[in-house]
């Protein structure tokens, strides 16, 4: 059965904190696992940006920085954001996504953390999570998070016609876990 699950909330809301409880729930029953997750990274006390975690090795990277954390030519800005964006770090997140999409089974569970202000302008990690989207026909639950106010963007990713897919609250492991649980039995 094929599900679609859209996480969503306002900045520290709890989203990545939900996917990674999922995550954790589906190693345990040894439920395949793949995609992204995107963990907040700390200097001392203070948000300095966010890495991007493949699902199921753990391996991280750079993905955004403060604008002042990022040096080098690999980081690019977008509108007036205060965060830089790395392009090597997205060209490595999608490539996770789109290998993720052409492995995904019916009993595959992926995440997209997050579907962005980039995403919704076709940049970022959109090439990646319109593979899973497109593949999520044939099988499978995507997890997908976003701010509230990109719900409908994501919704039009998955297409009209895509399965199912369930709005939650960010924090909401539980309602989600159970989605899971029902859609990959």
């Amino acid at each position: 059965m094929s599900k679609a699950i859209i996480i969503h909330g306002a900045i520290s809301a709890g989203k990545t904190k939900t996917c990674l409880e999922l995550v954790h729930k589906a190693k345990d029953l040894g439920i395949l696992v793949e995609g992204i997750i995107s963990p907040r990274v700390f200097e001392e006390e203070s948000l300095i940006g966010y890495d991007c975690q493949r699902v199921p090795t753990g391996e991280t990277f750079p993905l955004v920085r403060l604008k002042e954390y990022a040096v080098g030519s690999d980081w690019f800005h977008f509108g007036g954001l205060m965060y830089a964006f790395s392009t090597g770090g997205f060209e490595r997140a999608n490539a996770i996504l789109v290998r993720a999409s052409r492995e995904m089974t019916p009993s595959t569970l992926v995440f997209v953390d997050e579907f962005g202000r980039l995403e919704d302008k076709g940049q970022g990690l959109h090439r990646g999570a319109s593979a899973v989207a497109s593949k999520l026909a044939k099988g499978g639950v995507a997890v997908i998070t976003c701010r509230s106010d990109l719900v409908e963007s994501v919704y039009d990713l998955l297409g009209r016609g895509a399965p199912d897919a369930v709005i939650l609250d960010a924090g909401d492991a539980g309602s989600a876990w159970d989605i899971v649980r029902a859609a990959l039995g």
